[in-house]
């Protein structure tokens, strides 16, 4: 391993895992380096307007990223969309937007949002900001000793408190419904006993007392619910997905149908070594547990990856509680 990896794995403290290949290693190295450089940027104060825009950050990572592509063509595949170039770049600072690692202020700079906020994990935090005092970097999370200002996970994830039959029940409120001059076999119909992933669940069948209906894959959508009388109807809002903290949602309620009818989406781990696991899902996150784990985790096969993830096992026990609180079912890596 030339000097520049191991500077690289020595600051920011990521190991090799055993077995894992030279290019994954680095691929993970070049992608927490990124991280770092994004939120380097952020606390720049030398300009005369603290932080910097985003057109810069995204122009520092650019080109940083063209450097390690340079220097290891082999991770080009892992960090590089044909269609869109400058995609990474520009993900790994909206990660952080969407985290609470930037303030935006009203020149529109991102400003490093350095106020000790942290989320505790056992005898370390993960940290939003850059301590002088690093103890690891995971995926793009930043970790240190605890700080005064600690905040809980749900905090974070800006969350109630439902676990997932609980989010199931408050959504499938009877009160709620009512009658609507519809056909259902007009409608497509989300099976929750599909083995499916969730984009591939839909059908003509209502095959639970609950579910959410559509008439196209762009809407207009309904939860639906039989009764003696017939099958009511509630209106399901249409929102733009994009890459803000609370996009996708609705798989929420995907998720929890499935675990409420017995047929939860499943997760594995694996262990990979004493330090290291693999957490392989089958399908995607809601935004919000999606960015959780990029702050715990990598992405296993490349930086678009979002159902394989690599994670320390100091972090499954909380990683695990989030993923079963929305309905998944992880099989491995309890305690």
């Amino acid at each position: 391993m030339n000097e520049l990896l191991e500077t690289m794995s020595a600051d920011m403290r990521i190991d090799r895992f055993e077995s894992e290949t030279m290019e994954s290693f680095i691929y993970r190295l070049c992608y927490s380096a990124l991280g770092q450089w994004c939120l380097s940027i952020g606390r720049n104060k030398s300009t005369g307007n603290r932080g910097t825009s985003k057109q810069n950050q995204t122009f520092v990572l650019s080109e940083l990223l063209k450097r390690y592509i340079e220097l290891f063509p082999f991770v080009t595949d892992q960090f590089i969309d044909p269609s869109q170039p400058s995609s990474v770049p520009v993900a790994i600072r909206r990660a952080y937007e969407e985290t609470g690692y930037f303030i935006t202020n009203e020149s529109n700079y991102n400003v490093l949002a350095e106020y000790g906020r942290s989320i505790k994990f056992g005898n370390q935090s993960l940290v939003f900001g850059l301590p002088q005092t690093i103890s690891a970097i995971n995926g793009l999370g930043v970790f240190s000793e605890l700080t005064e200002y600690e905040v809980t996970i749900t905090d974070f994830l800006i969350r109630d408190s439902l676990d997932s039959k609980q989010y199931f029940e408050d959504q499938f409120d009877p009160i709620e419904f009512y009658e609507r001059d519809i056909d259902l076999q007009e409608l497509e119909i989300f099976n929750p006993l599909s083995n499916n992933v969730p984009s591939q669940s839909w059908g003509k069948q209502m095959t639970t007392e609950c579910s959410v209906a559509r008439r196209f894959e762009t809407g207009p959508y309904y939860k639906i619910m039989k009764t003696p009388a017939g099958v009511i109807f509630a209106d399901v809002p249409i929102e733009v997905q994009n890459d803000s903290f609370t996009s996708f949602e609705y798989r929420r309620l995907y998720f929890a149908m499935k675990s409420y009818y017995g047929n939860p989406l499943g997760g594995k781990i694996t262990k990979l070594d004493e330090n290291y696991s693999r957490i392989q899902l089958r399908g995607h996150l809601p935004n919000r547990e999606y960015y959780f784990m990029l702050l715990l985790s990598w992405p296993e096969r490349s930086v678009f990856d979002k159902v394989n993830f690599i994670i320390k096992n100091s972090l499954l026990e909380s990683t695990i509680m989030v993923l079963e609180n929305i309905g998944l079912k992880i099989n491995g890596g309890h305690t």
